[in-house]
């Protein structure tokens, strides 16, 4: 459903442009910007791995930071990737904006049945064994407290839906085993996912292949009360525009052939996703294309491990500083 008028919400300073160099590890990014001699590193706000959307030569976009005590100066916003139909897009990396893009659809009043008169943002709960805290809460006189958590989805595949997430994350089944429970206690709650890139065309669905256990949940918290819905935001570099509504399918079909395609893709990019030595250092294993990615470690596990410097090296002996190993599924 579209919008009566599309939402914008603009970057807060010019975008700079650069090549990816590598993704170091899973919190830092080094890029090589345009004109510059030395290249720099940026906060990648985006604990995923990123499966088939990381690639050393990949043009890309960092937004200069506005904390002066940041130890990063930048932060990497934007990465350009082959459209499922083809085109070239522009899809954002940054998992945290989308709680601003839909603080301001909720403030525009664009999402029914999401009505408010008081809006806050980052509420602790308790809700019987689950505790923790929600990225929104709405509170309206004349009904009971509406929850709402924010998840990012940049992940489409051929088949013209997005899918989340993009590994297992025992946080986001948390999140929704945490919203069932509020429902049951007599609140409402909601499930707003942001698919960041202008290609996906029928909807989003939670990713069995990626993580059996949240689409497990997704599927019992609908059916306790719990809503979920979907926004498409496209994104250029002056912004991000909010634009439809998307339907939400938890029923879990998927082409096998999508999925199988999809175990693939993440194989062929494994070395740019910053995980290689992550999984060796927590005792994972690589992924089988027919089986799925492993199990995600929590992020505090994983914080400081960075990508090998004999897998980097490797990589710039091929290609220089912006080159390096490139993904088939993008060279098609």
């Amino acid at each position: 459903m579209r919008f009566a008028e599309p939402v914008f919400v603009p970057y807060h300073a010019p975008l700079q442009r650069g090549t990816l160099v590598d993704r170091r590890d899973r919190f830092i990014a080094e890029v090589a910007l345009d004109g510059q001699p030395a290249s720099v590193l940026a906060h990648c706000i985006n604990p995923g791995r990123m499966e088939a959307f990381v690639r050393p030569g990949a043009r890309v976009w960092v937004l200069p930071v506005e904390k002066a005590d940041r130890k990063l100066r930048y932060s990497w916003e934007a990465i350009e990737v082959l459209g499922v139909r083809g085109a070239n897009i522009i899809a954002s990396t940054n998992t945290v904006r989308p709680n601003l893009l839909v603080r301001a659809l909720l403030e525009a009043r664009c999402l029914r049945d999401l009505s408010f008169c008081e809006l806050r943002a980052e509420r602790n709960f308790v809700a019987g064994s689950h505790s923790g805290r929600v990225d929104f809460l709405l509170d309206e006189q004349s009904a009971s407290p509406h929850y709402v958590e924010v998840k990012n989805c940049h992940m489409v595949y051929e088949d013209g839906w997005g899918y989340f997430p993009d590994s297992v994350s025992a946080r986001a089944t948390r999140h929704v085993d945490a919203l069932a429970a509020l429902v049951a206690g007599g609140a409402r709650a909601s499930v707003i996912l942001v698919v960041q890139r202008s290609d996906v065309e029928h909807g989003v669905r939670p990713s069995a292949f990626h993580d059996p256990a949240f689409a497990a949940a997704a599927v019992k918290a609908a059916q306790a009360g719990v809503q979920f819905r979907a926004v498409r935001a496209s994104v250029d570099l002056q912004g991000t525009y909010l634009t439809h509504e998307l339907p939400v399918d938890l029923s879990g079909h998927a082409s096998p052939t999508v999925l199988t395609d999809v175990g693939r893709q993440w194989e062929a990019n494994r070395e740019s996703t910053g995980t290689v030595e992550l999984e060796a250092a927590v005792g994972g294993k690589p992924a089988d294309p027919a089986v799925g990615p492993t199990p995600e470690p929590d992020a505090d596990r994983h914080a400081a491990v960075p990508m090998a410097a004999r897998v980097r090296a490797d990589r710039r002996s091929q290609g220089g500083a912006a080159g390096g190993k490139k993904s088939p599924f993008f060279d098609q």
